[in-house]
């Protein structure tokens, strides 16, 4: 069996996320009371325009500012879609308020340039559904999805409501195409595969797809037209998450794929908390010593691979002296500090004021001067808690030959950082070929 590909699907961070809103809407306390929310909640600014020729002018200048629209729909009249129908000429997706559900509103907002409709509620709860709504929609934006049918008309139905929904979509007209995309492009997240195809059909794709990828780390919704109500259980159990028969209304897909894709973001969130430290953010003890140790076995020989071990000093001075809470501070300070100057290295928290740093970087061999950078860096900083002004430095032991385990290796960094506290502390100790 071929291995598996060992794909990261991080998620986003809220604060690393910008992007503009435009909300057309001539109730002014509801639009501004709804851009309170929407900006307190998301990183997300909104701009309100109260008319359709503002809102043309704003589009005319750059509508690619903004990520979506929001409009109200209030009546079924013709007039009354006119906002909707402007946005959609800009190619700006939309989310439509409207009063109340009725099947005739519905079925002319499906028809247009719209993501999802909402129903205002007077408690505001519909705010927070709309919150969630545009995070979804953001997130998506960042997920590739592959479609594999043999069907040119279904291909188009499918990739146009899905690119309604900000997906990055590839498109496959078999089975052995839509593998091929799959190995050629591993960060695809989400599969949609039908199963009469030519070539490779829709539940021995899965099969195959299920030998590099495994559930948590890639969606596959298996789709088709057959009345055979067995298929919907081969494709469960050829390892398919889902299945939608055809015909499917776009609301049906949108439902199905957004639980999906909930689902594995909170299965990606419990993977990350179960990885991170909770004070300082970095990976925790356990994590380092699976993945480090899954880095040492599968090291090509020749390869490069340095553990350091880092130790802040005098550590327990600053807890006896300002307290437990300043000594958490220093630890977020430097966990900062680590994250930024090692952002492709494995960075771990192992244990109170002690952390680990794996490097697969060949310039630790000959060099000690980027881990003395980092050391310099710590011993300027300076951090203000509460009413003091502290400053703190830290020793590094390097090992930077390849043991037989990871152990072996930790213990030799381990051994180089007690040299360095030995030496005077605020050093780096280890063996590098230019000294």
């Amino acid at each position: 069996m071929p291995k598996k590909h060992v794909r990261k699907v991080a998620r986003i961070p809220a604060h690393q996320a910008q992007f503009n809103l435009l909300f057309l809407d001539d109730d002014i306390n509801y639009a501004h009371s709804l851009k309170q929310v929407i900006e307190a909640r998301l990183p997300a600014t909104v701009t309100i325009a109260e008319s359709l020729e503002e809102t043309t002018k704003l589009l005319q200048e750059d509508s690619s500012q903004f990520f979506i629209g929001i409009s109200s729909v209030l009546s079924i009249d013709s007039a009354a879609f006119e906002k909707i129908d402007l946005l959609g000429r800009f190619n700006l997706s939309v989310i439509a308020i409207v009063n109340h559900y009725e099947d005739e509103m519905r079925d002319q907002l499906i028809k247009r340039h719209v993501i999802d409709y909402v129903v205002k509620s007077s408690n505001f709860d519909d705010t927070h559904y709309i919150c969630d709504l545009i995070w979804r929609v953001y997130k998506n934006s960042k997920i590739k999805v592959l479609v594999a049918d043999d069907s040119i008309v279904s291909r188009f139905v499918i990739a146009r409501e899905l690119a309604l929904q900000k997906f990055q979509v590839i498109q496959a007209t078999n089975g052995e195409e839509a593998l091929k995309a799959l190995k050629e492009q591993p960060d695809i997240k989400m599969v949609l595969v039908d199963q009469q195809m030519p070539l490779l059909d829709g539940t021995a794709f899965v099969t195959k797809a299920r030998e590099l990828y495994p559930k948590d780390q890639l969606l596959i919704i298996g789709l088709s037209t057959s009345i055979d109500p067995r298929l919907s259980v081969k494709f469960l159990k050829a390892g398919a998450n889902d299945f939608i028969a055809k015909p499917f209304n776009y609301e049906i897909l949108l439902c199905r794929i957004n639980q999906n894709l909930d689902m594995l973001d909170a299965v990606d969130l419990a993977k990350e908390l179960s990885n991170t430290d909770f004070l300082s953010g970095l990976y925790n003890r356990r994590y380092f010593f699976e993945q480090g140790s899954k880095t040492l076995k599968n090291l090509i020989k020749g390869e490069a691979l340095t553990v350091m071990m880092i130790d802040i000093d005098f550590f327990k001075k600053v807890n006896d002296l300002y307290g437990h809470d300043v000594g958490d501070e220093v630890i977020k300070d430097i966990a900062s500090l680590l994250k930024t100057h090692f952002p492709n290295d494995i960075v771990a928290r192992i244990g109170g004021e002690e952390f680990a740093v794996m490097s697969k970087s060949p310039q630790y061999l000959t060099s000690a001067e980027n881990i003395e950078v980092f050391r310099q860096n710590v011993a300027n900083q300076k951090i203000k808690v509460k009413k003091h002004i502290l400053q703190y430095t830290c020793s590094i032991g390097v090992c930077n030959v390849v043991g037989d385990d990871l152990d072996e290796m930790l213990a030799k960094a381990d051994r180089n950082l007690y040299m360095a506290k030995r030496a005077g502390r605020n050093q780096v100790y280890g063996k590098f070929s230019n000294t």
